[in-house]
């Protein structure tokens, strides 16, 4: 049962609360409160285990979806509320599922369980999970989940891109590798607590913001509140740089050369370039860059050229061209543009372009 059939039916395998009614009120299933009355669509139901794999990849990433045992009866449904570079949405097979995507990329994603769970594994570690304790995913490490039967979860993605520059701002420097999260959340304790009524708060609001005018302010602002609150409450491999983050002055030089590589970050840049506009030498600069901003200035500026491109494909019409746009950022080397790319975002620069 698909499409029409499906918001005009009350399903038993469904969470309480959860009607199929379309753009009736839907209160989502919640670990021991209600994430809230919201109007949201029910994005699709299916029987068939290629059209859920296939649907759940279009929103996630390609994936192994499989059974579990004898049991082969598939009764997936799939809400979604969509933010901007975000989205809220619940999900349950209705069957005992292996699930195995490997590296989820250019996202994160919380996934908290309403009711049942199952085994999560996220690089080295791995959890059981249930309503009281959630996972977070990192997108660097390898996935592999095994959901019940009986599991609902309402998972939370939040951009990768997006994540990273919210704690490089919050740590006032370019982060040296990718974030890693611990994998098990304890939705008892009061982070767990805090988050979901984060997300809780951030449902509602989406839906009461959209189309009204500046909503894509609005939505925007609300994700943010998504990615800051999970990378103040859930400890990763940078909670101690930003919990202990002291104040300090960035020297004079370390700033000029800054402003420089946001002016003329298309052009051919060097360090030598750099130093003269800074009034230092290249080793000062050099030194200052390692202790104010954590990477070398030549680091710093492939970074901004890689922002700027990210930001010019996200606003660029798919039928631009990547190597255009790439080489107006100052890139040359395209293969190694690629691979730079990739590693920062979690996906192609034609991947970009068509989202």
């Amino acid at each position: 049962m698909t499409g029409t059939n499906a918001l005009r039916s009350t399903h038993d395998g469904a969470p309480n609360g959860i009607t199929h009614q379309g753009p009736a009120d839907v209160r989502l299933p919640s670990p021991g409160m209600p994430l809230g009355t919201c109007r949201e669509q029910l994005l699709f139901h299916t029987n068939e285990l290629d059209e859920a794999r296939e649907k759940v990849a279009a929103l996630y990433t390609r994936h192994r979806l499989d059974f579990i045992g004898r049991d082969r009866h598939l009764d997936t449904y799939f809400y979604h509320i969509p933010l901007r570079r975000a989205s809220i949405n619940c999900l349950g097979y209705g069957s005992d599922m292996v699930i195995e995507p490997g590296d989820l990329q250019s996202f994160f994603l919380v996934q908290t369980p309403v009711r049942g769970g199952g085994l999560a594994v996220c690089g080295t570690q791995s959890i059981q999970s249930d309503t009281n304790l959630s996972s977070v995913l990192s997108p660097t490490e390898f996935v592999r989940m095994n959901w019940r039967a009986n599991c609902w979860q309402v998972q939370v993605r939040l951009d990768r891109a997006l994540t990273e520059q919210c704690l490089s701002q919050a740590l006032e420097r370019p982060l040296s590798g990718p974030i890693i999260f611990n994998l098990g959340m304890d939705m008892r304790s009061q982070a767990g607590i805090s988050w979901w009524n984060t997300v809780r708060f951030v449902t509602e609001e989406a839906q009461r913001v959209c189309g009204l005018p500046h909503s894509t302010t609005l939505l925007r602002q609300l994700e943010q509140l998504l990615v800051n609150s999970l990378l103040h409450l859930q400890p990763h491999n940078y909670t101690e740089q930003l919990l202990h983050r002291e104040p300090c002055i960035v020297p004079r030089h370390v700033k000029r050369a800054e402003d420089y590589i946001a002016q003329h970050c298309n052009e051919n840049v060097t360090i030598e370039e750099l130093a003269k506009y800074s009034g230092t030498s290249s080793r000062n600069l050099y030194r200052g860059f390692q202790q104010f901003r954590g990477v070398s200035p030549m680091q710093y500026l492939k970074t901004t050229r890689l922002d700027r491109v990210h930001r010019m494909l996200r606003m660029a019409d798919p039928s631009e061209s990547v190597t255009r746009i790439a080489l107006d950022a100052g890139f040359r080397q395209l293969g190694r543009f690629a691979v730079e790319y990739r590693k920062r975002f979690g996906e192609c620069p034609s991947e970009t372009l068509k989202h």
